[in-house]
């Protein structure tokens, strides 16, 4: 299992005429005991609190913003109490954004990342699967500790581990029989033998990946503002998953005391807490009462990927809740919610915003428009679709009823029986832990890379151009690539002006000179 959980707070927002003054001060020949104690001060009070309490001044204090900042410096007990009144009395919670901190985050498992990291407005650069050679580590949940399941993951987990270390060179082998000239060309090493031979070790690991579980060690910086760190550490706090509140803590821990008139209310809620479990005893008391048909009209469909276009935006929204809080796909989620009456359909909303306090966001359901897509895709898969932080993502829980994306290098060198046999031991021990009752989010962690879920996709014109231009690119990782050419090539009939050129960077030059030469 290997190293334990660490988090640590890297770095912060400081004012840096603050520092320098210390440091000027520190560094003059003979300073009084005065000045040094005054230089001492200012740096240990060096908190982001003055920057985020200067600014929300700027509004209301004729001041220059350097002075006001130096005010806020000078006395930090008053410019808590100015921030405070500002951002928890006047509601200006923007200012917050202003403080931002760093954090080291290691030792968690890869099914934590992506708790964490579904906090959009904040930035993560984490352990590639794809390029680094994994040592098999993993998190094993203290939900299973000391029951009969705990030997059963460890056993899975060390098999999937030996699959993964064993056959790297094998698929190494097979990808050098392959033919990456394009992709060598696209990536500037068409005459290095060298850089070609670490680009096809990177596709050997990334497809080796596939075996690996959720519960595999993974590490991350995270850069977030106070105000998205209060919800993501009340989110985490919230959770009904024993790993994912320990982060909470963690993190809760290594900002107490620091800026405490930012860092402020963190509790679990109410709202994080209760409203999906609400919201899924209502929709299984619906199932049961309306008539599971097809949404019909408006659908398109490429491979893994199904396009459903136009919908009225209360349609969407609300077969988004149906769909994020059941086992029901988008097609059966919009004909129920066809067949509500419109009570029932007030009683869902009611049901999504019933434990939400004024400070709490709605729903993400609620961003759904009139293009959406639903993609199955595999965890690996979904690692790289929400590094798109702004599009919209509705998600379920990954299903092994939807089956397993076996990467082709594992069909061609000849481990597909193998791999299978390393998923049917998953699909076993996922089934039993929730036969036993022990919950689909501790289960999970039985599952592996390969493993697959159901996502719901709403992306402006912008964005999808964003997504195209690194998914379509040639030498982008093949998973997600399929599923952006599937995905593109169903969305592009709805906006064929402002969706034609898209493509993935290697093509944009090209793209570029075509409509050039057109006009």
């Amino acid at each position: 299992m290997a190293g334990a959980r660490q988090i640590v707070l890297a770095g912060m927002t400081i004012d840096r005429d603050g520092l320098n003054d210390a440091i000027a001060t520190l560094r003059a020949d003979n300073p009084t005991q005065k000045e040094v104690a005054h230089a001492l001060y200012l740096l240990e009070n060096l908190a982001p609190e003055t920057i985020a309490a200067s600014y929300a001044r700027i509004s209301r204090d004729p001041d220059p913003i350097p002075k006001l900042r130096e005010k806020a410096r000078q006395d930090v007990a008053q410019a808590r109490k100015s921030y405070e009144a500002i951002n928890f009395g006047l509601g200006h919670k923007s200012i917050a954004e202003h403080a931002v901190f760093n954090f080291d985050i290691m030792g968690i498992s890869r099914l934590a990342v992506e708790a964490i990291e579904e906090k959009r407005l904040q930035s993560y650069t984490e352990k590639s699967q794809r390029y680094i050679m994994l040592d098999g580590d993993f998190v094993l949940p203290k939900e299973l500790i000391g029951t009969e399941f705990e030997s059963a993951i460890i056993k899975n987990i060390e098999g999937q581990n030996a699959f993964y270390k064993k056959h790297i060179d094998t698929l190494l082998t097979w990808h050098r029989t392959q033919d990456y000239s394009e992709n060598f060309t696209s990536l500037g090493c068409a005459d290095k033998p060298k850089k070609q031979e670490e680009t096809l070790l990177g596709y050997a690991k990334e497809d080796a990946r596939y075996v690996l579980s959720m519960a595999t060690q993974a590490q991350l910086g995270l850069t977030v503002s106070a105000r998205n760190l209060e919800t993501l550490i009340s989110k985490l706090r919230s959770s009904r998953v024993e790993e994912f509140r320990a982060i909470g803590n963690d993190i809760f821990s290594e900002v107490d005391g620091i800026a405490p008139s930012i860092i402020k209310y963190t509790a679990a809620t109410p709202y994080f807490m209760k409203t999906r479990s609400a919201l899924r005893e209502y929709v299984a008391s619906l199932k049961e009462g309306l008539a599971l048909i097809p949404w019909a009209r408006h659908t398109s469909e490429r491979g893994d990927v199904r396009l459903f276009y136009p919908l009225q935006r209360d349609e969407a929204e609300l077969a988004g809740i149906v769909f994020s809080t059941s086992d029901v796909c988008f097609e059966l989620a919009l004909g129920m919610t066809r067949d509500m009456d419109a009570a029932q359909r007030r009683e869902l909303r009611d049901k999504a915003d019933a434990y939400q306090e004024k400070h709490d966001p709605k729903l993400r359901e609620y961003e759904l428009g009139d293009r959406v897509a639903e993609l199955t895709m595999s965890a690996s898969a979904f690692a790289q679709m929400k590094r798109h932080r702004m599009n919209t993502l509705i998600t379920q829980g990954y299903d092994p009823t939807l089956g397993r994306t076996i990467p082709p290098s594992i069909s061609g060198a000849g481990l597909e029986e193998q791999f299978t046999d390393i998923m049917d031991d998953a699909d076993t021990l996922y089934g039993d832990l929730i036969d036993a009752g022990v919950g689909r989010e501790i289960a999970t962690y039985a599952l592996t890379n390969a493993h697959r879920r159901a996502v719901l996709l709403d992306a402006n014109n912008r964005q999808v151009h964003a997504f195209g231009t690194e998914r379509l690119n040639l030498p982008a990782q093949w998973d997600i690539r399929q599923l952006a050419g599937d995905y593109v090539a169903l969305v592009q009939p709805t906006s064929p002006i402002m969706l034609e050129h898209v493509c993935g960077k290697d093509r944009f030059y090209e793209m570029k000179e075509r409509t050039r030469n057109r006009r």
